[in-house]
């Protein structure tokens, strides 16, 4: 760096410490993945000038465009400064970055309170939940959290899904990749390991992102039903999703989970408590 550098300790230490605790307790507050934005620092975002001033420094120039380039260059030294000294003050993680909300330069905290959940925040769920079908949409559910609702009517018979595909693994393969990879991921680790279909023999189905499928919440008289009927053109790595009767616009999708074969002991788990086994006859 040509200039005098500023002090990160200075400028942000103790008050880092009052507004992460500030924000992590404001819901309302706004995530850069899992970067928690604690500090507007301008609001003039996209004003070179205004975030140099913030940090005590003077411009490159205002004559051209080439000018701004040049001073965006120097925010992106104030942008390693800060993440490198903070973490040496810290041992936490500090970035400054743009809002994609409302353009300004802030101040972020990689938050890793688990407390925290990605998955409880809907515009983030409807972002980035992989549509499988049109004629839905995720919504809040009376059911529990978040549903998906149908847009349109839907006839019994029909087919809105006609591949929920992804890895096959056993269950104790999936809970030692989860154990190992969650603490990771921050206010992300649900949206990552919350969908699955169980197969037989203790194995799954799983998918490394969120579908509509894992905002289908269980019902005993359900809607919908998985179907293993097309299992054989997908190598075994595939099912389909039916409509059991007639949906109407603005009905909730319901699955009875418990028709699945689920995996040893997964009704004695805490998470399954809303779920009874329940006796399937024969083939």
């Amino acid at each position: 760096m040509k200039y005098q550098p500023f002090d990160s300790g200075v400028l942000f230490i103790p008050a880092c410490e009052r507004w992460k605790s500030e924000a992590v307790n404001d819901p309302d507050q706004e995530y850069l993945g899992d970067m928690l934005r604690i500090r507007t620092l301008t609001r003039k975002g996209q004003a070179p000038a205004d975030i140099l001033h913030y940090f005590g420094l003077q411009p490159v120039g205002l004559a051209n465009a080439a000018d701004d380039d040049r001073s965006f260059d120097r925010i992106g030294d104030i942008q390693l400064q800060v993440f490198e000294e903070m973490l040496a003050l810290t041992g936490e993680e500090y970035r400054l970055d743009w809002s994609r909300r409302d353009g300004a330069f802030c101040l972020w905290y990689r938050d890793r309170d688990h407390r925290r959940d990605a998955t409880r925040d809907l515009l983030f769920v409807r972002t980035n939940a992989k549509a499988l079908f049109g004629g839905a949409e995720i919504r809040n559910s009376p059911v529990h959290g978040f549903g998906l609702f149908a847009l349109r009517k839907w006839s019994a018979g029909e087919v809105p899904c006609g591949r929920l595909d992804g890895q096959v693994l056993s269950h104790d393969e999936y809970e030692q990749l989860q154990l190992r990879m969650a603490p990771a991921l921050g206010r992300m680790r649900h949206f990552f390991f919350m969908e699955w279909n169980a197969l037989p023999d203790d194995m799954l189905l799983a998918r490394p992102f969120r579908t509509f499928y894992s905002f289908i919440n269980h019902s005993p008289n359900p809607n919908l039903k998985v179907s293993f009927d097309g299992l054989a053109p997908c190598m075994g790595n595939c099912l389909s999703l039916i409509i059991l009767r007639d949906i109407q616009p603005d009905e909730e999708f319901t699955l009875d989970y418990r028709l699945e074969p689920l995996p040893r002991g997964y009704f004695e788990t805490p998470y399954s408590g809303y779920l009874t086994p329940v006796d399937l006859p024969s083939a």
